[in-house]
């Protein structure tokens, strides 16, 4: 066990229970880090977890090594320093350069003892709390129900007039300019279409629940996905044949998979790209969500991961928001109306690190036998 930094963390007092103070802080399950001069000097095993990094490697090592530049821990470590006061913060994401996140509460205190030296404790976020910070998102879609509403009201019918007279143009014009007309068409057919994908939008949905073998779900959008988009991509199946059926409307759950698996084809590499989807039953699985504290049972686990490069982390909170989108030419409405659709089945999902790629996890109930 390496030594505690000229003798700061040793000073923690034992309440005479006979037990070396090293040992409490070095069996702590919460990360603790000591930094001075704003150099990692001390790293318990539960940091060391969580950086996924060695003491050997990580004294020395600043934050900025550590953390990617926008991490909302760094500009905690300079107020502290500047202002030589604690400073605890909640919920925060831990973005590390090597791509991946957590969420995490920061504790951050100057040692009174030693100048220079900051003593940093980090307490992961349960599964829980990341799923409650997703539940928020989950219907997200509901807010632009109105939006949807005026726009098929308010922008469609004026597109429709505006392509009907462009189609009367064209027999007048030459070549040309009936290349610029069509342009036009082909515009207002596609600002329409976007509009009509935002009307799936409008709440609440129309359910029609049934119990369903989640696995002939997966089945049926594998076999669509190989036959088309992901006819490149290798496919790996890892299925719990103890799961019991969901108790949902079929078609919805194959437009939720079928959007996830898509994101994950478009994200896979061309050369060696694969999709895992694995279910787990995790029998007696509550969750406490929400602020009223609502226990949801949700012990039906499917999961959809690539081996792509993952999303960006300052991009990970905001997934499930409308019109957000890691492609350059997505609309950022497929997560959207995936959380709608999960939400409205009692269930959640969440977006994970996949080390590497990117996973989603989707938590279902249970049909009632």
């Amino acid at each position: 066990m390496p030594a505690l930094a000229n003798g700061s963390l040793a000073r923690i007092t034992a309440l005479g229970c006979g037990v070396d103070p090293a040992v409490i802080v070095e069996n702590l399950p919460s990360p603790i880090l000591l930094l001075d001069g704003g150099r990692v000097v001390y790293a318990n095993p539960a940091a060391e977890q969580l950086l996924s990094i060695g003491r050997p490697v990580l004294f020395g090592k600043t934050l900025a090594d550590l953390l990617a530049p926008h991490s909302t821990l760094l500009a905690l470590a300079s107020q502290v320093t500047a202002e030589t006061g604690s400073i605890s913060e909640y919920g925060i994401e831990l973005a590390l350069k090597r791509g991946m996140t957590c969420i995490v509460d920061a504790h951050l205190t100057p040692v009174p003892e030693a100048e220079d030296q900051l003593l940093l404790a980090l307490q992961p976020c349960s599964l829980a709390e990341r799923f409650d910070r997703r539940l928020a998102n989950q219907h997200t879609g509901r807010s632009i129900a109105g939006l949807a509403q005026t726009l098929a009201h308010e922008v469609k019918n004026p597109l429709s007039g505006i392509r009907g007279a462009a189609q009367l143009l064209l027999p007048a014009l030459n070549e040309e300019d009936q290349t610029l007309v069509q342009l036009i068409c082909d515009e207002t057919d596609r600002i329409c279409a976007l509009v009509d994908r935002m009307d799936a939008f409008s709440a609440p949905g129309r359910i029609e629940r049934k119990p369903v073998n989640i696995h002939r779900v997966l089945e049926h959008v594998r076999r669509l996905a190989q036959n088309g988009f992901a006819r490149h991509l290798r496919i790996v199946e890892r299925y719990d044949p103890s799961i019991p059926d969901v108790d949902c409307d079929r078609d919805q759950l194959i437009q939720v998979f079928l959007n996830l698996i898509k994101n994950a084809a478009e994200a896979a590499p061309e050369e060696g790209g694969q999709i895992t989807l694995r279910t787990q039953f995790q029998h007696g699985f509550r969750m406490s969500v929400g602020a009223a504290g609502d226990r949801l049972e949700l012990p039906i686990s499917v999961e959809v991961q690539d081996n792509g490069p993952g999303v960006p982390p300052d991009m990970v909170d905001d997934l499930f928001q409308p019109f957000v989108s890691t492609k350059p030419k997505g609309s950022g409405l497929g997560l959207s109306l995936v959380a709608k659709i999960i939400g409205e089945h009692g269930g959640l999902v969440a977006y994970g690190d996949g080390h590497p790629g990117a996973v989603f996890k989707v938590r279902l109930p249970a049909a009632r036998q």
